[in-house]
């Protein structure tokens, strides 16, 4: 618990022994001058250079004497001042005290009442910080885990949606140094509110294709009050609606897809993509700016413990997300209807577009609150104010310059460490930012796992997981203040457990051949065979699984599987008379693709999934600290800046882009709509598996590689407070000190050598 808040005054202060230390009645004083520097109540600051240590003569004991012939005798210290013994005496304020008092304020606009200024502590501060990034990445991750929903909808390729996620990244390539470089000299917490709302307004903005399309007319066909069919069949029929006919067995039937409505899908993409630059730019000011903000306002030894608390606050943000979206996925994207298919159904399309409007309006909200917080937290800006009187400290913070944005930039790209450790998070994020994007539909495609259950994992396992592991190294980080190299090294052995990890996943999976056709040239899959040759299954017919009644195929529609006729067996759809199935052509198929059997494998999944994710997550603060304590501290906000922006260029732009790509390389059926290419229904799970984790596996590989040069030159790194690496050099050296040695730590460590605030 934070002491009582020093007062800043400038005053003559006299320190005396208390009198139940005085021996013989005596009481020996010390006066210092006049200074400008604030005083706690029970501390004596060590601005006062003459306060070092109190004497007293003691002749009558000799055995425990300095050179000097005096006893030495430490005790705690009282302080008394002039206001003390006066006070109807005004107090006299240093210059820029106004503009202290206004710079550490809660309050906007004026309005600063005084039970606000309760919360200007780093507490609040952490929590406000935590807050706002769990809901970046409670949007994010509901994105995620409705992605592949949404391309089911607007028919949207998997690298379409690989490049409106990107537009984040896009946005934040182009933005990132000048919000560093402008935020930097302005009030922080401001700019972070002002993204905010810009994120808000993001969120908004993806409701609007829903407002404008609808759920689709694919969605209303499969609805117990819109189910019709735009297809003449011709077969034997039982008793059963023309929507349920159309997918049956015919010689011949007329396309009447309506294309005016779908001549319009480009717009989605479009709004997506907009609303997800805006997005990019809101999130800038709050890494870049925040995070720099919560190290200035905090003491060195508290940084680790303090940013795990609000990591694992954020990192509760894909939790809420994904499970918020597996909730999202289970209403019908048309909640007002009744369907007719249930949710294994891989055409079902879920209510992707629920959660949009309060996410919206909670930031909105939390921009607001954030913005009341000061420009400087009053404990650091006292502490600041004493080490400048003393001289420790230069405010070298300049005005807005090309030359000084210039200067800042020269020093960033000397800096071997930054480089380092920047570029290892450049190979680690490509490695795993495309990956986790479409996590869910790999889920969906290697276990044969619905949306639903896809998004409702990846929340609730790796990410908890991950959360875990920030916050016991944060926790291991501050009890043990480990050296930087040690810092460095524990990086390196997590990030080659990682490469080894994923290699390991290209061979877990349950990809079952049990598709019925054969595999074309080209890498695309050929439904049509001999016994379906006389079946008119148009390449407009829609993906509508059947399985043979025994289980042994599963084939793209009831069409493809020849069968002619159709009964509901206790509300289940049963095809007849298929020409696919049995030995003599006349075997039946249920509605749905056959069931597989994916427990063992998913089990072994998710659990090295989950301890992967914990030790990746453990590396993650030592990496943060050092990328802190690796540059100058006027340069932090530019360094993360810098750093943010190669990881847009390099990783989070071409990262997505790429795995898309990777995964629409892997399709072998594509779903067509008025003559054009619409999203996947259908991917070769073994070749999916190889790309997207040998993928991963080499860009691991290569941020390890990286950060062993960082490891290497991290030796000196000075990463905690001063007094902490005083601690960890006597504890070091306690067996080899010479005499000499051991008096000078002596010498450091006597009392009112360190500020004491």
């Amino acid at each position: 618990m934070d002491s009582q808040p020093a007062i800043y005054l400038q005053q003559e202060t006299r320190t005396v022994l208390p009198k139940s230390t005085m021996q013989n009645g005596s009481s020996s004083e010390v006066n210092c001058k006049s200074h400008q520097f604030p005083v706690s109540k029970n501390h004596v600051s060590s601005a006062c250079p003459n306060l070092v240590k109190v004497s007293e003569v003691d002749s009558n004991n000799t055995k425990q004497m300095g050179p000097s012939g005096v006893q030495e005798e430490f005790q705690p210290l009282e302080v008394e001042t002039e206001q003390d013994q006066n006070p109807d005496q005004p107090l006299k304020r240093p210059d820029g005290w106004e503009e202290f008092e206004h710079d550490t304020k809660c309050g906007i606009g004026g309005y600063e009442p005084q039970w606000l200024q309760k919360l200007a502590s780093k507490k609040s501060y952490v929590l406000m910080y935590g807050l706002i990034g769990m809901f970046h990445l409670i949007i994010g991750s509901y994105f995620v885990a409705t992605i592949s929903t949404i391309e089911k909808r607007f028919k949207i390729p998997s690298r379409t949606s690989g490049l409106i996620t990107s537009a984040v990244d896009i946005a934040g390539l182009f933005s990132s140094f000048l919000i560093s470089y402008l935020g930097n000299r302005g009030h922080k917490t401001r700019w972070v509110a002002s993204g905010t709302l810009l994120v808000g307004l993001s969120c908004f903005m993806r409701l609007v294709p829903h407002l404008i399309f609808g759920p689709g007319q694919d969605a209303l066909e499969l609805t117990e009050e819109y189910g019709t069919s735009h297809h003449t069949a011709v077969g034997n029929f039982s008793s059963i609606n023309e929507d349920s006919q159309a997918f049956v067995c015919r010689s011949e039937y007329e396309d009447e897809e309506d294309c005016s409505v779908d001549s319009l899908s480009s717009i989605p993409s479009i709004i997506f993509f907009v609303s997800f630059l805006i997005h990019g730019i809101g999130t800038c000011a709050y890494y870049n700016l925040g995070m720099s903000y919560l190290d200035d306002n905090i003491r060195k030894n508290k940084t680790p413990i303090l940013l795990a608390i609000w990591q694992c606050i954020r990192m509760l943000g894909p939790t809420i997300g994904y499970l918020y979206g597996s909730y999202a996925l289970q209403k019908y994207v048309a909640v007002s209807v009744h369907p007719t298919i249930t949710i294994d159904d891989p055409r079902w399309i879920g209510a992707w577009w629920h959660a949009w409007g309060p996410f919206g309006v909670m930031c909105l909200i939390l921009a607001l609150m954030f913005a009341l917080f000061p420009k400087k937290l009053p404990r650091a800006a006292q502490r600041t104010m004493a080490e400048v009187a003393e001289g420790k400290l230069t405010n070298r913070t300049t005005g807005i310059s090309f030359f000084d944005f210039k200067m800042v930039l020269r020093r960033l790209t000397k800096n071997k460490v930054l480089l380092f450790n920047s570029f290892s998070s450049v190979f680690y994020m490509f490695g795993l930012t495309g990956y986790w994007t479409f996590m869910p539909k790999y889920m969906e495609t290697q276990f044969r796992q619905s949306a639903s259950r896809s998004s409702l994992l990846t929340g609730t396992v790796g990410l908890i997981c991950s959360a875990l592991g920030i916050m016991a190294s944060g926790a291991v980080i501050s009890k043990f203040k480990p050296r930087p190299h040690y810092l460095a090294g524990w990086n390196v052995i997590v990030e080659a457990m990682d490469v080894i990890g994923h290699f390991s996943y290209s061979f877990l999976s349950c990809t079952v051949d049990d598709l019925h056709g054969d595999m074309k040239p080209d890498h695309s899959w050929d439904l049509i065979a001999d016994c379906n040759t006389d079946c008119d299954c148009g390449p407009t017919l829609k993906y509508s699984p059947v399985c043979a009644i025994d289980g042994s195929n599963t084939f793209y529609s009831a069409c493809h599987a020849g069968c002619t006729t159709l009964e509901i067996v206790n509300g289940t759809k049963m095809y007849g008379n298929c020409s696919c199935i049995g030995s003599e052509g006349m075997g039946w198929a249920v509605d749905g693709a056959c069931q597989v059997d994916c427990s063992t494998n998913f089990t072994i999944f998710l659990v090295t999934l989950c301890i992967m994710q914990f030790l990746s997550a453990s590396g993650r603060a030592g990496n943060t600290i050092i990328q802190f304590r690796c540059v100058d501290q006027d340069d932090k906000s530019m360094s993360i800046g810098f750093t943010e922006a190669l990881l847009c260029a390099l990783a989070f732009i071409p990262g997505p882009i790429v795995y898309g790509v990777l995964l629409d390389s892997a399709c072998i059926v594509w779903g067509q709509t008025c003559g054009e290419t619409g999203n996947c229904w259908l991917y070769d799970g073994q070749r999916l598996g190889f790309l997207l984790n040998f993928t991963a596996s080499g860009f691991l590989l290569g941020g390890t590689l990286l950060d062993i040069g960082v490891w290497y030159n991290v030796k000196d790194l000075q990463i905690y407070d001063k007094e902490v690496e005083t601690g960890n050099m006597k504890k070091k050296k306690t067996k080899k000190n010479t005499r000499e040695e051991q008096e000078r730590i002596d010498q450091l460590n006597e009392p009112c050598e360190f500020p004491l605030l």
